[in-house]
């Protein structure tokens, strides 16, 4: 499943939730237009309400308005009179009163940055950006690329499943396993693991390769079954080899 934010597009809410990579990041991939996309559970406008409230501001104000700091070491000084402190006060308030659309612009404009696709790409919320003008195309390879992954690595699934004592990898292991054939193979780089022509001229190129990669992966854990079961301790070992050998009977016979 691809997700696609296309330009001047937003995902928020309810709709992030359900389209979340991370629900199944081995068959969902999220990605985002350059530039113009945008995502996030809340907008812009309420992160900023949330996160940056009111007193925040004021607080920001202060610490960086060389006139609000002016008045404040102002109304810190000895012997004011209270008329004078009301009106350097009253001052404060005014220069508050007049900073403050221009510094919740700013909040609104701080949250949105969280939003752009080249944030969301630095924390792993989307694999990367899209130009709109090449979408079709980049979809098009990306998706032969995944399908044929997807072949193989259910084979390397399958292969794991002949007992009980061998872990079944998991989806994303099965692939991390086709990338370490990848990356072993003369030339190949990280980059190039990432290109999706690349990885298919690969597949087509190494077929009977990775064929007999999986048969001796499938051979593999057949023997460490083999040898679980008869490394067992007390009657596990002695019914399981007695299995054993049963089974290779029947198989025997079977053939000729």
């Amino acid at each position: 499943v691809f997700v696609y934010i296309p330009p001047f597009a937003e995902i928020r809410g309810g709709a992030w939730v359900v389209l979340d990579a991370s629900i199944n990041s081995s068959v969902m991939e999220m990605y985002a237009a350059a530039g113009s996309a945008r995502g996030g559970v809340l907008e812009a406008n309420g992160a900023a309400s949330v996160k940056y409230r009111t007193k925040d501001l004021i607080e920001t104000m202060h610490r960086l308005d060389d006139k609000l700091r002016e008045l404040d070491i102002a109304l810190k000084q000895e012997g004011l009179t209270k008329q004078a402190a009301d009106e350097i006060a009253e001052a404060i308030e005014n220069r508050e009163r007049a900073l403050l659309p221009v510094y919740e612009q700013i909040s609104v404009q701080f949250c949105e940055l969280h939003d752009t696709p080249g944030r969301m790409k630095a924390v792993g919320v989307i694999r990367q950006e899209v130009e709109w003008k090449t979408a079709r195309s980049f979809f098009y390879w990306r998706l032969r690329r995944k399908l044929a992954e997807f072949d193989l690595r259910r084979k390397i699934i399958d292969a794991a499943q002949v007992g009980r004592a061998i872990r079944t990898p998991t989806p994303l292991e099965a692939s991390d396993m086709i990338r370490q054939w990848f990356m072993a193979s003369p030339g190949m780089t990280t980059a190039k693991w990432e290109d999706d022509k690349i990885m298919l001229q690969w597949m087509g190129q190494n077929h009977q390769l990775l064929e007999n990669k999986v048969v001796a992966f499938t051979q593999e854990c057949v023997a460490q079954e083999v040898a679980l079961v008869m490394t067992a301790g007390g009657n596990t070992a002695r019914v399981g080899t007695k299995g054993i050998v049963e089974g290779i009977e029947r198989a025997l016979a079977t053939m000729t």
